[in-house]
């Protein structure tokens, strides 16, 4: 072989190696069960989910919560829909537009540690509203 093809196979092989040791490796399934925060702020208080593989229920407050159903699309991602049997009275205006457009879609961006940072994107009215944010697990229970 000569000089020019064996450089350009280490470079090849150096980029490879690179590519696969400093690739952010999603560990999605350690967050499809348990016990998590979603940090507030001015705007929004902190509200903690409590997840199985089918269901979450997540709380503001012991007045303000909501129990929903999910679909798992793959390991990372899935779909957050409001329960049949949620009362009517009980589904905002948003939160019904939101349904309408097919549920709030999750999908997870990057973990670390005990972390797993998120898309949540609403569909209403065939226009796409992204929000980014972050679930800190707090227990492996539901």
């Amino acid at each position: 072989m000569n000089k020019m093809i064996k450089r350009i196979l280490c470079v090849v092989v150096l980029v490879m190696i690179s590519a696969t040791s400093f690739g952010q490796q999603l560990k999605c399934k350690k967050f499809k069960t348990g016990t998590f925060i979603i940090p507030g702020d001015s705007i929004v208080p902190q509200s903690t989910l409590k997840r199985s593989k089918t269901s979450q229920f997540e709380s503001i407050s012991a007045k303000d919560f909501m129990d929903l159903d999910i679909t798992w699309t793959d390991d990372c991602n899935y779909v957050l829909t409001i329960k049949e049997d949620t009362p009517e009275e009980e589904i905002s205006e948003v939160e019904k537009l939101i349904e309408e457009g097919g549920g709030l879609r999750i999908q997870m961006l990057k973990t670390v540690k005990d972390t797993m940072y998120f898309r949540a994107i609403a569909t209403i009215k065939g226009t796409d509203y992204p929000t980014d944010g972050k679930q800190i697990k707090i227990s492996k229970k539901y």
